[in-house]
């Protein structure tokens, strides 16, 4: 009896390991992983590979915080505008067709082939990925976004979070009137070695930055340029 019951056992372990190696993920959910990876593997790809680029347009926008930077309210918006202008930039650079989208809402710009992408900057703290214009927030979903930080470039993107188990709510956070990026995924993405991350260091020092006003370069320049239209009026 004993040697039946041993041997009816090792016939349902057997039944059940085969059964476990068998299963396989629906082949659309293959084709998922495939096309997100390969869609941001892609980007990546042309954004890394060149590093002489970066390196100007990290010293380019060193030059624009440094001179400029965001202690003055009324810079802050033109300044995240030259970011994205910059950002723009790389990506053109790198070979790829860009759109710019200024007006658009929660995203800054559209890559062929590609899709739309929001472009953040931050130096400290939380990450804000929107705003509300004063009004209550009512939307809690984080745009795919190209994330600069005093220290490095990131492509974040949902698809790549869940990729690497990264549960975004987890870092999400409802501030009211905006849509806060908590900063300790920073951390998280380094310790899964998230792929889409690159240095980036921007030697800023806020405490030595000259804050000339954007508002002041733009009316020299509307003025140069109206004088100049003046002449051969």
């Amino acid at each position: 009896m004993a040697q039946n019951l041993k041997g009816i056992t090792g016939v349902l372990s057997k039944c059940v390991s085969s059964k476990t190696a068998k299963i396989k993920l629906p082949k659309s959910a293959k084709i998922r992983v495939k096309i997100v990876m390969d869609k941001d593997t892609k980007l990546w790809n042309k954004i890394e590979s060149n590093s002489d680029l970066l390196v100007s347009k990290q010293k380019k926008m060193e030059y624009l915080l440094n001179e400029f930077g965001t202690k003055e309210p009324c810079n802050r918006f033109d300044i995240g505008n030259c970011i994205e202008f910059i950002t723009g930039e790389i990506l053109t650079e790198c070979g790829l067709s860009v759109k710019e989208l200024p007006n658009a809402k929660r995203v800054d710009l559209d890559i062929e082939d590609y899709g739309p992408l929001s472009v953040k900057y931050s130096s400290c703290g939380e990450i804000t990925l929107h705003n509300s214009n004063s009004c209550m927030n009512k939307d809690e979903n984080m745009t795919d976004l190209i994330l600069l930080t005093t220290e490095k470039l990131y492509l974040i993107t949902n698809s790549s979070l869940k990729d690497y188990n990264i549960e975004i709510n987890d870092y999400i956070k409802n501030a009211g009137d905006s849509l806060k990026l908590k900063r300790k995924i920073l951390k998280k993405l380094e310790d899964v070695k998230y792929p889409f991350m690159i240095d980036f260091k921007l030697n800023i020092d806020k405490t030595k930055c000259k804050n000339r006003l954007t508002s002041k370069v733009f009316y020299e320049k509307f003025s140069e340029e109206y004088n100049d239209k003046s002449k051969t009026d």
